[in-house]
């Protein structure tokens, strides 16, 4: 509860995908990293512990995949044994990867009645690690905590949103496999053996294939113009796919049960309304529910006081949609602020800061 009138307010953002940075050792373009907008995010921590914010409880809800963990390699090499050792080497890599901004987002935690919360996503697994969870906390300093499943609070329901789909779901009754190995590992899904096996291979050719929508257009364009490539990586998804499902690895449980329930559940561009929408009917204590996930940032209000947002994503996007053809960024995120009740009101927001004078050309 506010004390003494003093305001409460809640900012929910995801999907920012942070890697190891835009270079490399070598000079070179990281062709994995998506996260671009390293100024707007600076500014935007900036503006909410300054002013009339200063004196506010502001809480920074980072609803998954803030850490790109999946596209990180483990000493030259990409790997689904997610041990906590690898895990503690990707975020260190990501830590010194944007010194900038975690230097202000160690500020902002340590500004009094400032706090940020992660959330689980299916980009960050290595958060499952306590070890991991002490490395970023320690890094920080401030007021840092952790939700690995569902912040519910506050009249407030926000999750990542993969837990809704099949291909990204984790086993939350066996978050870890021991059997047969060395050490424990964490029971991916199976969309991040897509992303680690197949995903980052293919974008160091071609590093926007991940940001088209929709993905079935492009599919198209690139059988037409890009026939070769297409043909070539379409193969390569044909054999990885099943050697996924007939070499056996103890990293990963396969059943054609759970197959079935990808293709069934699992739509091109997910919008989880209906989940959203679940949950606020059936929970009388619930105004508002925000998802990430899905890259598509969207608001549904369905009366009486019931929200769903979704905070969309701060990377790039490319749309072959006629009505919004091309490339695309929007910062936008959830703002939500209590009133003397209580109760939480949302809006969805784009973050527009200040103008930058120059910057990169991103490929």
């Amino acid at each position: 509860m506010a004390l003494f009138g003093q305001r409460k307010i809640k900012l929910v953002i995801s999907d920012f995908h942070l890697g190891k940075g835009a270079r490399l050792p070598d000079g070179g373009r990281n062709l994995l990293e998506d996260f671009t907008s390293e100024k707007q995010l600076i500014d935007f921590l900036n503006y909410y512990m300054s002013g009339d914010y200063k004196k506010a409880q502001v809480e920074l809800i980072i609803n998954g995949d803030f850490f790109n963990l999946l596209q990180i390699d483990y000493k030259e090499s990409f790997t689904t044994f997610i041990t906590q050792d690898n895990s503690l080497y990707k975020m260190k890599k990501i830590l010194e990867g944007h010194p900038y901004i975690f230097a202000k987002l160690s500020e902002f935690s340590q500004v009094h009645g400032h706090k940020i919360t992660f959330i689980l996503g299916n980009h960050d697994p290595g958060l499952l690690w306590p070890a991991v969870q002490r490395q970023v906390k320690e890094h920080l300093k401030g007021e840092v905590y952790f939700e690995m499943e569902v912040y519910k609070k506050e009249r407030i329901h926000v999750e990542h949103g993969n837990q809704h789909l099949a291909d990204n779901r984790y086993d939350k009754e066996n978050y870890f496999l021991t059997e047969g190995l060395k050490e424990p590992i964490i029971n991916l899904p199976f969309g991040s053996f897509v992303v680690i096996q197949y995903l980052s291979r293919l974008k160091k050719y071609r590093p926007y294939v991940d940001k088209v929508y929709p993905f079935r257009l492009y599919l198209r364009w690139a059988l037409i113009h890009d026939t070769l490539f297409a043909l070539k990586w379409t193969f390569k998804l044909v054999t990885w796919f099943l050697a996924f499902v007939f070499v056996k690895n103890p990293a990963h449980q396969f059943s054609w049960k759970h197959l079935l329930q990808i293709l069934k559940e699992t739509t091109v561009h997910p919008k989880l309304h209906r989940e959203a929408r679940k949950i606020l009917e059936e929970d009388p204590n619930t105004n508002i529910v925000v998802f990430g996930h899905t890259h598509q940032h969207l608001h549904h209000n369905y009366g009486k006081g019931k929200d769903y947002f979704n905070s969309g994503t701060w990377n790039e996007r490319i749309s072959l949609d006629v009505g919004s053809l091309g490339r695309s960024l929007r910062l936008t995120f959830v703002y939500i602020e209590y009133d003397k009740n209580e109760i939480p009101h949302g809006v969805l927001m784009e973050w527009k800061g200040h103008t930058n004078p120059v910057e990169e050309v991103i490929w």
